[in-house]
């Protein structure tokens, strides 16, 4: 596999109804790492987790796993690259610091975020690990193709059940997550393994984006802006405020290039 590398651009909004913007996003090109958090709880406390989850991740990845006296600090799976238990680790430390602090701050009970954490790694690929509903799609020509299952009550209900979109979301009522980062005191995320193409382009998102932007309209969007990611994130954002802006808005986007 040949090495690329990749062009990242981010941007987040609170929106048009929200007071607060609970999400965060991370970008540290160096170390070919780009995180995405979507908080939730009362009191603002979304906006702890999310800033929680993207720094744990960042530091785990960045700092703590290069220490010489590095230890896992969570099982390891052996028919894993070192890249995935990496995400796989990092995504644990996080939900565990989010979950302490939850039970020891009356502010912050209850808090959890979701999380989508994009990672290249030439001998691998892109490593994307994510919990919750938040997003990973890859634009490769005129082909948009989500990576990421939602960890939501609609997906259930769609995957198993069998139900429309539109049955799921009239029986589900509001958007419940299944799966959160910070919830309890352990949580495993799925693991993606995609092999980038240049010309490629990644887009994580949070669901302020993706409930309120159909995906042809995304990628429309992505491939009219293509020599530009931040001209894309940007673009992004304007379309989902344009359609309600009811959530905070986050996206974050690479663009591979041949390295």
């Amino acid at each position: 596999m040949g090495r690329l590398r990749f062009i990242a651009a981010g941007a987040t909004d609170v929106g048009r109804q929200r007071e607060v913007n609970e999400d965060a996003f991370q970008l540290v090109p160096q170390e070919g790492l780009w995180v995405l958090a979507d908080g939730m709880g009362g009191h603002a406390s979304g906006q702890v987790a999310s800033a929680m989850a993207v720094e744990a991740v960042a530091d785990f990845v960045c700092r703590w796993r290069k220490e010489p006296d590095f230890e896992w600090p969570f099982e390891i799976m052996e028919s894993r690259s070192d890249a995935e238990n990496v995400l796989a680790n990092a995504v644990r430390v996080a939900n565990l610091r989010i979950y302490n602090r939850s039970q020891v701050d009356d502010a912050c009970d209850g808090m959890g975020t979701t999380l989508v954490v994009m990672a290249y790694e030439p001998a691998v690929g892109l490593v994307v690990a994510h919990v919750g509903d938040s997003r990973c799609y890859r634009l490769r020509g005129d082909q948009l193709v989500q990576l990421t299952d939602d960890h939501s009550l609609v997906n259930h209900l769609m995957r198993f059940f069998h139900l429309t979109e539109e049955e799921a979301r009239a029986r589900a009522g509001s958007n419940v997550i299944v799966r959160a980062v910070g919830l309890e005191d352990d949580v495993d995320a799925d693991l993606t393994v995609d092999h980038p193409q240049p010309g490629d382009i990644y887009l994580s998102c949070s669901d302020g984006l993706s409930d309120l932007v159909d995906d042809w309209i995304i990628q429309s969007i992505l491939q009219g802006n293509a020599d530009s990611p931040q001209d894309a994130c940007d673009a992004l954002v304007r379309a989902a405020n344009q359609a309600g802006g009811t959530d905070n808005i986050t996206v974050v986007l690479l663009k591979a290039r041949p390295g």
